[in-house]
């Protein structure tokens, strides 16, 4: 019969892991030297940067050029379940988040842009697109369409370091009852490898959907890249039978 056995590097990045969880060493946190792991471990600085490895590959710590290895911000939860601003999903993870605003724009939509949203050809929409950042991080690239039939009124000023449902609840008296979505893999284009610090072709999560009212009105199309190990998505819909 064969028997487990933890080999050092394992039982190393299980202990820092620990650490983690347990917040001995916090969110952003840098961690200590290679030299100084290995010598609190007793162990060769090889074994101490295979079990780094180990943590990086599982999202535990995350290596800056230079800088060291850090403990990486844990990944927030989005229940595909309940649509929420994007606002709302990290403040309730405990982050601190704002956007940048990128581009306000009132464009008509045609041919495969209409067909996405479920429009008809000429329909008017603003065309927003804003930078999400977490704890100062960039984190998604927010792209957002609004419908103006609903909306004929919405401002920069509406959408900028603000949650657009709330602007649309208290200037408009539109609120989200339910939405489409989905999750895919896909990589990073060149605006979005520059605007969220990544190589171009680096994996990311690609979340995509329409939130409707209660008159099921659309309100909304939205395609947002997110950076895949900061988030997860969960469905906590309950299942009757």
């Amino acid at each position: 019969m064969s028997k487990n056995v933890l080999t050092l590097d394992t039982a190393i990045a299980k202990e820092i892991e620990y650490r983690i969880e347990v917040g001995i060493v916090k969110e952003g946190d840098r961690l200590p030297s290679e030299r100084s792991l290995a010598e609190e471990f007793g162990v060769q600085r090889g074994t101490v940067r295979a079990a780094l490895k180990i943590l990086q590959d599982k999202g535990f710590i995350q290596t800056r050029s230079k800088s060291g290895n850090f403990v990486a911000m844990k990944r927030i939860d989005f229940d595909l379940s309940a649509y929420n601003s994007r606002k709302i999903i990290f403040e309730k993870s405990g982050k601190t988040t704002n956007v940048k605003l990128m581009t306000f724009e009132k464009v008509a939509l045609y041919g495969k842009a209409a067909v996405k949203m479920h429009v008809e050809d000429d329909t008017q929409v603003f065309k927003i697109m804003r930078l999400r950042y977490a704890n100062n991080m960039p984190i998604a690239l927010e792209r957002t369409h609004i419908m103006c039939d609903l909306a004929p009124g919405l401002t920069e000023e509406d959408v900028h370091e603000k949650s657009i449902y709330r602007s649309l609840r208290q200037k408009f008296g539109i609120k989200e009852a339910y939405s489409e979505s989905r999750v895919t893999a896909a990589y990073a284009n060149g605006l979005e490898s520059e605007l969220l610090n990544l190589k171009v072709s680096h994996p990311v999560l690609r979340y995509e959907g329409r939130v409707y009212d209660r008159q099921n009105r659309l309100i909304e199309y939205f395609d947002d890249i997110i950076l895949k190990d900061k988030v997860q998505f969960i469905n906590n819909e309950i299942v009757r039978r």
